[in-house]
């Protein structure tokens, strides 16, 4: 269970500069309010609404003062209590921010107040870089910080320095190691080709295992509008081609094989756990005699790296060949623009059409661009997820299975409603 409060910040600005590789670094923050996306939150007749239009604008906002995040947690921490829902051994309060949470100003005030009500806390994401001195993470420890989520890049300080743009690489490492040996680190590293992957990688984990680093998460750098940049059309590092999925999810198992720590690689590969989609592999074939009978025809729209497995999944369920999937161009399917649907081929596509729930897009907008050759198809939109979106970082297999059961018949539940 978990109470999520952001303390907001906006990236790059309030991390102590853009690191090289980061997903903001090339936006025109002048141009997002202009930026046309829709989202399940948007009223029929109204495209853009407060949830996407967050999404995108979140990065131009300040941080939030002190009494705001305080609010904040006091009234999610209250909705908790009314419902009779707290338990405060399972219960962590995760600090996000926009930015760097270590630039926070107000930081130390915060967690010495949040730790009053004796809860388990977990600050979000840090680059590390605010870190110049020897008592940062001696004093966020002492003040009760039980978790982080680190950043790390390479412990390498002249790769740190370089890539991360940190001013102070080797008192960001020290910190990075006296939390690694007191408290739970969550590590996680941009995977750039050429730069610090293979040996160097290698390195970093060999380093932090030593250290004591609970989880590593490897990130696969996103250079392309498919890969993910819905923010801007440049690439982020000229001239640089990221690992493929398959790459990248052989290297995400590699590394779980040689080290001890927990490793799961984004977008999402568990070699531990067999997922995403363990549900479609041959040894968990009984999960799929579960699913209902597919009873109707339908498309289901569907991200390039989700694809296959659905197309394994239901080549298994759907006897009579009632659904075909179709992939767009964009490794994300919750990152599926409008942009993405007017490049399917409508030949391909059945009178009755299903879309990612996360889907930046207005249903409107997808009614009318599914329907632009006269024929009348109706559009819903799928399960919030298919695979479990893996908030926490210890699973056990048997309830992500569960997870992925529950998940498909919402969606064979949802193609048999037609």
């Amino acid at each position: 269970m978990e109470i999520f409060i952001d303390v907001g910040g906006k990236p790059g600005i309030e991390c102590g500069g853009f690191c090289e590789f980061c997903f903001y670094k090339k936006v025109d923050f002048k141009k997002l309010e202009s930026l046309s996306i829709g989202c399940i939150n948007c009223p029929p007749n109204q495209i853009g609404c407060d949830y996407c239009h967050n999404t995108v604008t979140r990065v131009k906002n300040d941080f939030k003062p002190l009494s705001q995040v305080l609010n904040d947690f006091k009234e999610k921490f209250n909705k908790h209590l009314r419902a009779g829902s707290l338990n405060y051994k399972e219960l962590n309060v995760i600090i996000g921010a926009g930015a760097d949470v270590f630039n926070y100003p107000h930081l130390y005030e915060l967690v010495s107040t949040l730790k009053e009500y004796e809860l388990r806390l977990h600050l979000g994401y840090t680059s590390g870089k605010p870190i110049d001195n020897d008592h940062m993470a001696e004093n966020l420890i002492s003040l009760g910080v039980d978790e982080i989520s680190f950043s790390v890049f390479s412990t390498d300080p002249e790769k740190r320095r370089k890539w991360m743009n940190d001013n102070t690489p080797q008192k960001s490492l020290e910190g990075l190691k006296i939390f690694c040996e007191n408290i739970d680190v969550n590590a996680s590293v941009v995977v750039i080709p050429g730069v610090n992957d293979k040996e160097e990688l290698f390195q970093t984990c060999v380093n932090m295992e030593e250290w004591g680093l609970k989880s590593f998460v490897l990130r696969r750098f996103a250079n392309f509008k498919n890969q993910g940049l819905i923010l801007n059309n440049k690439p982020i590092i000229e001239g640089v081609n990221p690992l493929s999925y398959e790459e990248f999810q052989e290297l995400v198992r590699e590394v779980a094989r040689e080290f001890s720590f927990k490793v799961l690689g984004y977008p999402f590969c568990d070699p531990q756990n067999d997922f995403p989609f363990a549900i479609s592999r041959v040894k968990n074939r009984d999960y799929l005699e579960k699913l209902p009978d597919i009873k109707s025809e339908a498309t289901i729209i569907t991200s390039k790296l989700a694809a296959p497995y659905l197309e394994r999944i239901f080549g298994v369920i759907d006897e009579f060949n009632l659904v075909n999937i179709v992939s767009v161009d964009k490794d994300i399917a919750d990152l599926i623009t409008h942009e993405d649907l007017e490049s399917v081929n409508l030949g391909n596509v059945k009178r009755n059409v299903i879309i990612p729930s996360g889907a930046l897009v207005h249903d409107k907008k997808a009614e009318e661009i599914l329907n632009k050759d006269g024929k009348v198809r109706l559009v819903v939109r799928g399960p919030y997820v298919l695979t479990n979106p893996y908030y926490r970082d210890e699973f056990y297999k048997e309830e992500l299975l569960n997870f992925e059961l529950n998940s498909f018949t919402a969606l064979i539940d949802k193609i048999n409603s037609f």
